[in-house]
């Protein structure tokens, strides 16, 4: 089992913040293993939306079903990725801080197959992305995305 928990501060309204990272349209514009996204159940976001993500890990692509299981505004938001061998949970949560926000962000994923052999190789390499996505959120958000 894999685990990461990572944060950054974000110079950007909270409502802000939450509304951009609890599009999952939008993640594709921040989390670099995501190439495409789609939604694929009717209607607005809400808990149990379902959306098809295409991406690649360790240099092979990877499909997937994405499916919302928390959605608190202003505070909370996760999912749930089922990508191949590997099922990730990822809980994003806000807190105020300042004229900004605090985001963290905890993945947890269980990963089998070839991905189980190589956890350790897999645990860095996620990370690794993980902290740069992370990166990338707080730069587009702070451009005014």
């Amino acid at each position: 089992m894999i685990t990461i928990d990572l944060s950054t501060l974000v110079d950007r309204p909270l409502p802000e913040i939450f509304t951009y990272i609890s599009n999952p349209l939008n993640l594709p514009k921040w989390q670099i293993m995501i190439s495409t996204i789609e939604q694929v159940t009717p209607g607005a976001i809400g808990i149990g939306s379902k959306y098809k993500v295409s991406a690649e890990m360790l240099g092979r692509k990877i499909d997937g079903l994405m499916e919302i299981t928390t959605l608190e505004p202003p505070a909370r938001f996760g999912f749930t990725n089922q990508a191949g061998p590997i099922q990730v949970t990822v809980t994003i949560t806000l807190k105020p801080v300042g004229t900004g926000a605090k985001i963290s962000l905890n993945a947890v994923g269980n990963p089998a197959g070839v991905f189980k052999m190589a956890e350790g190789i897999l645990t860095g390499q996620v990370k690794s992305q993980m902290e740069a996505n992370l990166a990338r959120l707080k730069a587009v958000l702070e451009a005014g995305a």
